[in-house]
């Protein structure tokens, strides 16, 4: 391949790359902050929130939610583990402090990659120490959050 073709070739390679990378950020989940009250130093979520009614009226489940307080620097990330089980965690990561993105059933460091469980363990390094988490209680309708 002469020089010319070479040159040709790899620009629409980088073209192509960051035409798929706009495609595919696209396609990734928008994050649900929950609507919720603070009542005697306790978050107040319903659970309903953790329900998403479509358009049409369809309903499926939200996995999680995150909530914001003025309160607090960092969102708070509310993970729906069972009916009544749920793992609250602040999104802030123990190696920089940066604020941590969802994925799925994870939390991710922009920053530098450290990766958390659900539950707030070091899933992938360079992050040591777990999330802060707290402690959660439930009625027949809402979730609270302790902090």
């Amino acid at each position: 391949m002469d020089r010319k073709e070479f040159l040709k070739t790899c620009g629409f390679a980088c073209l192509g790359a960051g035409a798929l990378s706009t495609v595919l950020s696209g396609c990734s989940t928008s994050s649900y902050y929950a609507v919720n009250t603070i009542v005697d130093k306790k978050i107040v979520i319903k659970k309903s929130e953790f329900i998403r009614i479509a358009k049409d009226g369809v309903q499926s489940p939200r996995k999680y939610v995150l909530v914001k307080s003025e309160k607090l620097a960092f969102p708070i990330c509310v993970y729906k583990l069972g009916d009544n089980d749920y793992s609250a965690l602040l999104m802030e990561c123990t190696h920089k402090s940066c604020e941590l993105t969802v994925s799925g059933s994870y939390l991710v460091c922009p920053c530098h990659g450290s990766e958390f469980s659900n539950k707030g363990l070091v899933q992938n390094p360079p992050a040591e120490a777990p999330l802060k988490s707290y402690a959660t209680t439930q009625d027949e309708n809402n979730v609270y959050i302790v902090f």
